[in-house]
């Protein structure tokens, strides 16, 4: 069991699978935009069409065409590029942006041209020869680059980097291109056909040639078709050649069977698929998204459910497959494949048995639940199957899904703390992690965490608990304003790898003025609480005080709020070397004079420490967290810290001591002369409300 879940996971994590669910989640737009221009050029309704075909002599109809066209009318084009462009940002970042022209040109070569053809060789159905020729040509293509990567002899020393690039390209483009040219010639000479090239469609036409259009046909349409969705594939359009060789006439033949008297017997046929089976599109896509709405606990996956609804009202699935996503998604395949098969039998049982009259008219795939089952039967007791359908699908999704969720969860928190972890490692050897390169092993997690974070900082979402610092004797000496943001996934998340995403997304200068106000509108909240004056820490980085203007701004922010009892302290963490420039220097001496202190955050175990002090440019240290915790067994521990305190009173400067978390470590540290204190011995991080309580009782 152990060693399937892992080949699932090694499957989910290729480059390959990432590429292909990626891709089909850059299609979206083109999808939706397909679909929904198809909708509005067929919407059954007469007078609605009269109004399309003169409205500006056609010109809406022929827009509608056209869109589609482009779109949804030409997904294998599309898929293409969307994949192999996905699969380049994986694999290649100099030279991704030749993957795709790469699979075009393989695929039109496979196929031999645009032209010559019985049908537009980028058509829905053609999707599936598409995709596997789009992925081939991208491993080759990278493998190839990687081969010529050792041919020095091509680099031409002094010109451009983008020259070398394109001429290390060339005989991998020529050689994988003539290769799938090659290919598709044999292939069309050896079978006698332009469209053996499509061999997805020829493929299933083979595999359905003996099968009739009975119960075991069509069960077995269906599951093959929601096979080929799960992993990607355009399953409904890839057979719809086999969809036509099983019951195209069918519907054709019940009209017959009534206009000579007689009673239909035909049962199966697209429209009852598409009105009874795929209610909402592929995997009876309605039935998933109300079961969502009903079952999921996480609001990004009912944001889903809620955006997704109105399509899947018109039966376009899109949305909820790649958005939740249901591809490659294990946990889902069975529900996904089973709700259809459960449909089938249902709605064969209620046709048989003449609770539901049999299909007799052609509908529109798109046409609306309700109205289609009228519409196909003409009676309403096709729109009380679909209701029926429609529960029985809710029903079998909504444990799955919950088990799904769980997974998801568990795995976004694993991830999240190995990146805690990284975290960690790097700010211990000094080489801090890059989250949001390509090469970083949880990179895609890493983007979501900054779009997330960033969405969070425009809502307000994002908080500051405070951790009071204590003096020697007993009095509230400050507080230390800490993040807190907690990811509706993964909870709360360490404040270090949130400003790396920050400074790395682009977006840690919006945080810090977002802090720096938090942080002072909360100071005047709690003024009138205090008996004595207090010092407020707020955490900054070296990298921000790099940036024009910051010192400025920090300055203008802290003034706006008109502080009275409560004085600000910059605490620059020590985690990156500080660049102490004259310019930086006169910047900080400016805020110094209008009262603004500066600390200086892990003294001890950086880089630098000591000759940052001799600047005289602040006014205090906090003790490095790992010595103190380790004060109480380590001599050597205690020695250090015996040094860094007796530096600092001959500085003048004050000394705070953080991860306090003992009376014994307390005792110490007063007698090697440390008189403030922070950490969990005196209290743990309190938000706004439970600090001003925690004030009040020391009063």
């Amino acid at each position: 069991m152990k060693s399937t879940s892992s080949r699932i996971s090694r499957f989910r994590n290729s480059i390959s699978a990432q590429s292909i669910r990626n891709g089909l989640t850059l299609a979206i737009p083109f999808l939706i935009m397909g679909s929904f221009s198809l909708l509005l050029g067929n919407f059954p309704n007469e007078a609605y069409q009269s109004f399309l075909e003169h409205f500006l002599d056609g010109a809406a109809a022929s827009l509608f065409e056209t869109l589609y066209t482009v779109s949804l009318g030409s997904l294998a084009l599309v898929l293409t590029i969307t994949i192999s462009l996905s699969y380049g940002l994986l694999a290649q970042t100099d030279t991704f942006l030749l993957f795709p022209v790469v699979s075009v040109c393989s695929y039109l070569a496979f196929c031999g041209g645009i032209e010559g053809h019985d049908e537009y060789v980028f058509k829905a159905e053609w999707v599936f020869t598409a995709m596997c020729i789009t992925l081939l040509s991208c491993i080759l293509f990278q493998w190839m680059l990687k081969l010529g990567s050792r041919l020095r002899k091509l680099h031409a020393t002094g010109a451009e980097y983008l020259f070398n690039i394109s001429i290390q390209s060339l005989m991998p483009v020529i050689i994988i291109i003539v290769g799938f040219g090659i290919t598709g010639y044999v292939l069309r000479t050896a079978w006698g056909s332009s469209n053996i090239t499509n061999f997805g469609s020829y493929i299933f036409l083979k595999i359905f040639d003996q099968i009739s259009g009975n119960l075991f046909g069509i069960l077995l349409y269906v599951v093959v078709t929601h096979m080929l969705w799960f992993f990607g594939i355009h399953g409904t359009n890839t057979l719809e050649a086999v969809s036509q060789k099983l019951f195209e006439q069918n519907i054709s033949i019940n009209q017959s069977l009534m206009l000579a008297g007689g009673i239909p017997t035909e049962i199966f046929s697209k429209t009852f698929l598409d009105t009874f089976v795929f209610l909402g599109g592929c995997g009876c896509a309605l039935s998933f998204i109300i079961a969502l709405c009903i079952q999921s606990r996480k609001s990004h996956n009912r944001k889903i459910a809620y955006v997704a609804l109105p399509s899947a009202l018109f039966n376009i699935s899109e949305i909820a497959v790649f958005g939740f996503p249901i591809i490659f998604n294990f946990t889902m395949l069975i529900p996904f494949i089973l709700t259809p098969v459960v449909l089938t039998l249902t709605s064969t049982l209620a046709a048989k048995t003449g609770l539901v009259p049999v299909v007799t008219q052609s509908v529109e795939w798109t046409v609306p639940i309700v109205l289609s089952g009228y519409k196909a039967t003409g009676s309403v007791a096709g729109s009380i199957l679909q209701l029926v359908n429609l529960s029985i699908g809710v029903l079998i999704y909504i444990p799955f899904i919950k088990r799904s969720e769980q997974k998801e969860t568990l795995a976004f928190q694993k991830i999240v703390r190995r990146m805690e972890q990284d975290m960690a490692a790097g700010e211990g050897s000094g080489t801090l992690p890059h989250f949001l390169h390509h090469r970083y092993p949880y990179y895609s997690y890493a983007k979501t965490l900054a779009m997330d974070l960033s969405n969070a900082l425009h809502r307000g979402q994002i908080d500051l608990f405070y951790q009071p610092q204590i003096s020697a004797d007993g009095s509230l000496h400050g507080i230390e304003a800490l993040l807190r943001w907690k990811h509706p996934v993964a909870g709360y998340i360490a404040p270090p790898v949130l400003i790396a995403i920050a400074h790395e997304g682009g977006f840690l200068l919006e945080l810090s003025r977002y802090l720096l106000h938090r942080a002072c509108g909360d100071a005047r909240f709690m003024e009138p609480h205090l008996t004595d004056d207090l010092y407020l820490s707020v955490n900054i980085s070296s990298k921000q005080m790099e940036e024009d203007g910051f010192f400025d701004k920090l300055l203008g922010i802290i003034e706006s709020y008109d502080m009275k009892r409560i004085h600000p302290v910059m605490e620059i963490t020590e985690r990156s070397a500080m660049v102490i420039s004259d310019t930086l220097m006169q910047d900080m001496g400016r805020l110094k004079s209008s009262g603004i202190s500066f600390s200086l955050d892990d003294f001890g175990m950086g880089h630098n420490s000591i000759l940052y002090l001799q600047e005289r440019i602040f006014d205090e240290v906090k003790l490095d967290g790992k010595l103190v915790s380790q004060l109480p067994d380590n001599g050597r521990s205690k020695d250090i810290l015996s040094g860094i305190i007796s530096m600092a009173h001959s500085l003048n400067l004050r000394v705070v001591a953080e991860f306090v978390e003992t009376a014994v470590q307390r005792d110490m540290l007063l007698e090697l002369g440390c008189s403030i204190y922070q950490g969990y011995y005196y209290s743990r991080p309190l938000s706004l409300t439970d600090l001003v309580g925690y004030m009040d009782r020391r009063r």
